[in-house]
């Protein structure tokens, strides 16, 4: 079977990025089942693969490693299946997911040297690749003005969530909460959550912040604050009982090309409040409550429209319907269109 998957992203924390990644995995394990997966050879004996063959290449990984040590285990008739927004430029039988194009258009909230290079990488990645997937048609869009690219060349994989499916833990948190599922990455607009919650005299609720510190981004405040809870390499267990038991899931993103925790929290049952984004509205349509800005009146507003018991119910009935469009299926459907003609011509 010619399809080798890029597991560079299998030895990384799990962001939306990876676990976007594992779901093509677990597709693939099921429809190509001979399908190598290339990692770093360090990294074998914590990868879980779904069941596909690991095959660890070189030492110790990161972008060496997949610019040098990847190709060598592609060959002349395999296609490279690259999930996780970068792939190396010398594999042109390549499909790249490319999530969104945040340190494109916005390099000022990553490290410099991050942004310095993923400016260089993903426009000729982009270009040279047999195909470009990603989530959202916002994405694909600014992806084919942005990097130049033929329409035909971009395609959407969207992800489904099972989360919903998870059971066996309690979210373990004593008064009412807000829930934000966030990295910390100042596009999330952590901070908007944060000074909202700061300027309240008396929270009636707690804030409870599920997420892992990237190093990748610029430092975003994140001291101790009184009645604000932060979690770190949460389960899906506990984070499907953190989702059904909150009061609402805060989104209050700048920049998004999907918004995962979005589609989880419907279909948990949770109520979401989102910032007023396009992309937002294209995927999730009227399912969320969107707040144009995260001043402290427009969130209480939304505060005060999630916990009336009509309207609340109203909101979760949109999301969990919302939430039922994407489905696993679909994105079996979705990237059985990118690969069988690419696997046919091998």
């Amino acid at each position: 079977m010619p399809l080798v998957i890029n597991g560079r992203f299998l030895t990384r924390p799990v962001t939306g990025v990876e676990r976007y990644g594992r779901l093509l995995l677990r597709i693939i394990a099921r429809e190509w089942p001979g399908t190598r997966v290339v990692v770093p050879g360090e990294a074998t004996d914590r990868i879980d693969a779904c069941g596909l063959e690991i095959v660890p290449l070189g030492g110790r990984g990161g972008h060496a490693w997949e610019q040098i040590q990847l190709p060598r285990a592609v060959g002349r008739r395999d296609v490279l299946l690259s999930p996780a927004n970068t792939g190396p430029l010398r594999v042109r039988n390549q499909v790249v997911a490319i999530h969104d194009l945040a340190v494109i258009h916005h390099p000022e909230w990553f490290d410099r040297r991050f942004a310095a290079w993923y400016g260089f990488l993903l426009p000729r990645l982009a270009r040279r690749a047999a195909r470009v997937i990603t989530v959202s048609s916002y994405s694909a869009a600014d992806l084919i003005q942005t990097f130049t690219l033929h329409s035909d060349r971009v395609m959407l994989v969207q992800p489904f969530t099972d989360i919903a499916s998870t059971v066996g833990s309690d979210a373990d948190i004593g008064m009412p909460y807000c829930l934000m599922v966030s990295s910390n990455d100042p596009r999330k607009g952590c901070e908007r959550v944060i000074n909202w919650f700061k300027d309240l005299k008396d929270p009636a609720f707690q804030l409870v912040m599920v997420g892992r510190s990237g190093k990748a981004f610029t430092s975003v405040e994140r001291s101790h604050i009184p009645g604000v809870i932060m979690l770190n390499d949460v389960d899906d267990a506990r984070l499907h009982a953190l989702y059904r038991n909150a009061t609402a899931l805060l989104q209050p993103s700048y920049h998004e090309g999907f918004g995962l925790p979005i589609l989880e929290a419907m279909q948990c049952g949770c109520p979401v409040i989102a910032s007023d984004l396009p992309v937002f509205h294209q995927l999730f349509g009227k399912a969320p409550l969107y707040v144009d800005h995260w001043d402290p009146a427009n969130v209480h507003a939304a505060m005060d429209h999630v916990t009336d018991t009509v309207r609340r119910q109203t909101l979760i009935k949109a999301g969990v319907q919302c939430a039922s469009e994407f489905s696993e299926q679909r994105m079996t459907d979705q990237l059985h269109t990118v690969l069988d003609p690419l696997l046919e011509l091998r």
